[in-house]
């Protein structure tokens, strides 16, 4: 998968910063001094040359935020500051700094055994040092003596230290090398008696001459041995599938820029025309403007990118590379299987729709999902209709069944039964989609495991949640060229649960104790563009960005113009029996929004809707109409959002509670009744018209509450709770049908009805101010049920949780969830973090259990009758959501607002 290209982007950032924690940045003032080079081991990884040691230690102790996080929040790291320190200690001696003043200062990092690397020091003296005096200097500013041993006819000493152990050093040829390791300056002694050295390495020499002058140093990367220090992270899948990352380049130089916040890597690679380097495949091609960018992913946690001008001479080159290395099996079989089973010659069709952009992408993985669910491959085309002919005759041949082409969100979305075929076409770093789903977007071919996976591409790019939109990056991009033949990007913060797939057991365990620490690491990106005389200019910038939001599980998100006020309501669509999003924001304006997240329509009110938006069937054609009502008027929309007949209709005082649309025969001839402020209930038929023969009288108080109606005994009752807590039974006509003269205590809480086939057990019931509930039956009779310990502010509803076919009390207060019998025994209790802010909701499963959904913070939460939060919650949202299926299919989905977004998730 993309193994090669993430293991070696985590690594890098590991060594990078390492280097970092080692401080050997200097403040280059003069030409690069190469004096030390000749005491390097060849074996080494990475190389880092530099003066003023003193100076930079303090810089970045004193005001590197990076460095600081780093020692503070990481062993090894702080392991290291402390060795650091004690040479600085020492370096900071008045006569050492005049031994080694203004002298180069080199530090290598090697190796060591099969699961350790370690790091040898190395300063320049002033003329020739007397090696006695150096070493009696050192047993005086050290309090120590030390050992000493011959090895290859050379001394080596060893000074025991309380604060970081055993440092072993050699003096020879002007030449200081120490280290904590004694095996590494055996390494050294031996490297100083050989004939040949780094400077006798053409390639080093290369890119070793490219360097110039910069702040803080130099960093020397030998790649071919990079790989063996990535092995000490990796597990052993990922070990096998970089074998060839030392056959990416030869050797790096890169300058050394440091912000406080920031870590700047410039300089140039080589890969020589008789080599069989990667690199080599990106001579001759011109770099593209990164615009593949423009359909990527907010949420990318990983992108490998190509391009190139001629993309045909690239596919042969590499071509030839793989013959070079022995390694074209793999694409030899996938061409002569085209050929000889489909007739088709693969690389010609591709080569005839492709265009000079091709990416790897990952995004940001969520809780209990592999990197396989984000994983995407974009590719530019050249000629977008071509793709689609080319796509489509391909998967009449190979396609092993006809996958059909949905749209969503107006883009095409099909199947195409490709298996073991980019990898081979294109290379390790594009990892495999066996069997991919497809889309186009604009002139870019998206291929991705699921349709789902697509689905969620498409409405990230229509709802402009790309990454070139997200604030953060253009801000991290302007470090950055626009173009670029290789661009690696490694958002750190996202990658937290995408490392561990590629990490050994004990880098796991690791890994999961620095969350915090790796998301205050925005990203890390790299950076490669061809130049002359074989050599490739390589741009890395790392930035620290502590501002990381775990982002949602979203299926898609729509952005409303102003933050929502209303819960989010699905509404039938009559014409595909799918569903719709109906939504009211702050500003007044409704939205009817499409199940794939598009908005539909927009229709600006004056005021807030009150209550809920009910479905009717005006003109009794099977055509569903919108009606709603605001404190002034009363709307019918038809599905464009068009007002039907003499709708809206202005009301004689302003509105109390929500419209409630009776349809008494189930004939469509409704009635709409709706509580005022002047204390009464008015009745209209669906033309608008007020109903003829109403004679409901004014009350006390207004309606406030939802009004229903049921029939008992062949007689109609229409129930309305009043502010005052009085309750008013009338028949169809308004008259009263009972009357009750005790009251139900006033209170925020739904009153809830509860029908009984005997009408003197049918009863009303709420919470009242002392947490108690009360129950008031159709005999007049008040009941009160005293419960402990809820309080007055509680949430209260009474609903069967427990499927027994008896209703049971529900409290919310506080983080609390309680669910208790009808003998008062507790059924379930559910703890929050945060405080519950909306009423409990109820959802009867397909399956017949129960699901109680809760509002907290800016989380939501569903629970099981078990009192058991469910799989992949708590999810973002802030409104009381709705459950449902949206797409006529069999899977339910997540409807919920926060802030300005409806999102749309995936009830798994």
């Amino acid at each position: 998968m993309t193994k090669k290209i993430l293991i070696g982007l985590f690594v890098l950032l590991l060594i990078v910063i390492s280097i970092f924690s080692y401080n050997f940045y200097k403040n280059i003032k003069k030409p690069l001094q190469s004096d030390s080079l000749i005491a390097v081991p060849q074996n080494a990884s990475v190389i880092i040359q530099g003066n003023s040691f003193k100076h930079v230690f303090k810089q970045l102790n004193s005001s590197n935020i990076i460095w600081e996080e780093l020692v503070n929040n990481t062993e090894n790291l702080a392991k290291f500051n402390n060795e650091l320190i004690y040479i600085n200690s020492i370096a900071s001696d008045t006569l050492t700094n005049q031994l080694i003043n203004n002298q180069s200062v080199l530090a290598s990092f090697h190796l060591l055994g099969a699961n350790n690397f370690d790091v040898v020091y190395y300063f320049s003296t002033n003329g020739n040092l007397d090696e006695d005096k150096l070493i009696n200097h050192l047993k005086t500013i050290t309090k120590t003596t030390p050992t000493n041993r011959v090895y290859d006819e050379k001394t080596i000493y060893q000074f025991t230290l309380k604060e970081t152990g055993k440092i072993s050093l050699i003096y020879q040829k002007g030449i200081v090398a120490l280290s904590f390791s004694s095996i590494l300056i055996e390494d050294v002694v031996r490297q100083l008696n050989s004939t040949t050295s780094l400077l006798n390495d053409d390639n080093f020499l290369k890119a070793y001459h490219t360097s110039g002058k910069a702040e803080f140093g130099n960093i020397f990367v030998n790649t071919s041995n990079l790989n063996k220090l990535v092995h000490l992270f990796i597990d052993g899948k990922s070990k096998n599938y970089i074998n060839n990352a030392n056959l990416f380049c030869g050797w790096i130089a890169l300058d050394v820029s440091i912000k406080s916040n920031a870590l700047m890597l410039n300089g140039f690679s080589s890969a020589p025309d008789s080599s069989n380097l990667y690199l080599s495949l990106f001579k001759n091609q011109k770099p593209q403007a990164m615009d593949l960018l423009q359909v990527v992913p907010y949420n990318a946690s990983f992108i490998y990118y190509n391009s190139f001008s001629d993309v045909k001479s690239f596919l042969k080159n590499k071509k030839n590379l793989l013959q070079l290395r022995n390694q074209s099996n793999e694409l030899d079989a996938l061409i002569e299987n085209y050929t000889n089973n489909f007739q088709l010659d693969i690389e010609e069709e591709w080569l005839s729709f492709m265009g000079n952009e091709m990416a790897a992408i990952i995004t940001e993985p969520q809780k209990d999902s592999t990197y396989a669910d984000n994983s995407f491959l974009v590719f530019k085309l050249k000629d977008t209709e071509k793709a689609k002919t080319v796509l489509s005759s391909i998967a009449l041949k190979i396609n092993e069944e006809n996958y059909p082409i949905n749209l969503f969100n107006e883009f095409p979305v099909s199947k195409i039964d490709f298996t073991n075929f980019f990898t081979a076409l294109f290379g390790k770093p594009f990892f495999n989609l066996n069997n991919p789903y497809y889309t186009i977007v604009e002139d870019y071919l998206i291929f991705g495991n699921t349709e789902n996976n697509i689905q969620q591409f498409i409405s990230n790019y229509s709802n402009k949640r790309t990454i070139n939109q997200d604030v953060n990056f253009k801000a991290f991009q302007e470090n950055l060229s626009s173009s670029a033949s290789i661009f690696i990007y490694n958002n750190i913060a996202r990658s937290v649960k995408l490392y561990p797939h590629f990490l050994n057991e004990t880098q796991q365990q690791h890994i999961k104790t620095k969350t915090e620490l790796l998301q205050k690491f925005e990203a890390v990106a790299i950076q490669i563009n061809s130049e002359k005389n074989n050599l490739y200019y390589n741009n890395i910038y790392l930035k620290y960005n502590p501002v990381y939001k775990q982002e949602t599980r979203s299926v898609w998100e729509t952005a409303l113009d102003a933050a929502i006020y209303s819960r989010p309501e699905m509404v039938l669509n009559h014409i595909d029996n799918t569903k719709e999003i109906f939504v009211q924001d702050e500003s007044n304006k409704i939205y009817l929004i499409s199940n794939t997240g598009k908005i539909l329509w927009t229709k600006q009110l004056s005021e807030k809707i009150i209550g809920n938006v009910n479905q009717v069937d005006a003109l009794k054609n099977n055509k569903l109409q919108l009606l709603f009502n605001t404190s002034s008027k009363i709307y019918l929309l038809d599905r464009n959002g068009n007002d039907v007949g003499k709708f809206p209709i202005i009301l004689a005082s302003p509105a109390t509670n929500g419209i409630t649309p009776m349809d008494y025969e189930k004939n469509k001839n409704y009635r709409l009744l709706i509580g005022c402020e002047n204390n009464m209930v008015y009745n209209y038929d669906i033309e608008g018209n007020a109903v003829k023969g109403w004679e409901y009288a004014a009350t006390k108080s207004p309606a406030t509450k939802n009004i229903t109606h049921f029939t008992n005994g062949g007689k109609d009752y229409i129930v309305i709770p009043l502010e005052n807590g009085s309750i008013k039974i009338i028949e169809r006509n308004g008259k009263d049908r009972l009357i009750l003269k005790k009251k139900l205590p006033a209170t925020k809480n739904p009153v809830v009805i509860k029908l009984h086939s005997e009408l003197n057990k049918v009863f009303v019931s709420t919470l009242d101010s002392s947490g108690n509930v009360s129950k008031l039956y159709f005999n007049d009779v008040l009941e009160t049920i005293n419960f402990s310990n809820i309080p007055s502010n509680s949430f209260f509803n009474y609903f069967d949780v427990n499927n027994d076919n008896n209703d049971d009390y529900v409290f919310a207060h506080n983080k609390t969830l309680q669910v208790l019998d009808a003998e008062k025994k507790t059924i379930l209790t559910h703890e929050l973090e945060n405080e519950i802010t909306q009423q409990p909701l109820f959802f009867k499963m397909p399956d017949k259990t129960i699901k109680i959904g809760l509002v907290s913070s800016s989380n939501i939460y569903l629970i099981n009758q078990q009192g058991v939060l469910e799989n992949n919650f708590p999810l973002t949202g802030s409104t009381a959501f709705s459950i449902s299926n949206l797409s006529n299919n069999q899977a339910l989905n997540i409807v919920v607002g926060d802030k300005n977004l409806i999102y749309m998730y995936n009830l798994q």
